[in-house]
């Protein structure tokens, strides 16, 4: 079940599609980004859907995904783990930097209660930081 979840969720990702993300979403769902907040404003933690919300939009404002290639996923628990590397541009100087990550999210009745992101900050501070 989890698992289809998150093919859901991260087809309503690349879509835009809020609503979507909404219903597969707990509505006190929480996001942690670890970073440095003075250059990625979206760091720190955003708590329910309209946090998450402006977690995605500052993303978005500032990135661009292009290309995002699955290495691993496991599962543990409530946990589901998923491990890759990505393709990212800075919106502002069309610069890239690949880098890996791994996205922790955490199910409760079926819904994604809780999102964490483990990356390369640096790498994107640096990218974001030298435009």
């Amino acid at each position: 079940m989890s698992r289809a979840v998150l093919d859901s969720y991260y087809a309503a990702l690349r879509a835009g599609d809020f609503a979507t993300l909404e219903r597969l979403l707990t509505p006190d769902v929480c996001v942690q980004y670890d970073g440095p907040a003075d250059v990625l404003p979206w760091s720190g933690r955003h708590d329910g859907f309209a946090g998450y919300r402006r977690f995605l939009t500052l993303v978005r404002e500032a990135l661009e995904l292009v290309e995002m290639v699955p290495d691993a996923t496991v599962t543990e628990g409530e946990w589901i783990v998923m491990m890759g590397r990505g393709v990212w541009r800075a919106r502002s100087s069309g610069r890239e930097i690949r880098v890996g990550s791994t996205n922790a999210f955490r199910f409760r009745d079926g819904l994604i209660a809780e999102y964490r992101v483990y990356t390369d900050t640096a790498a994107f501070a640096a990218l974001l930081s030298s435009q």
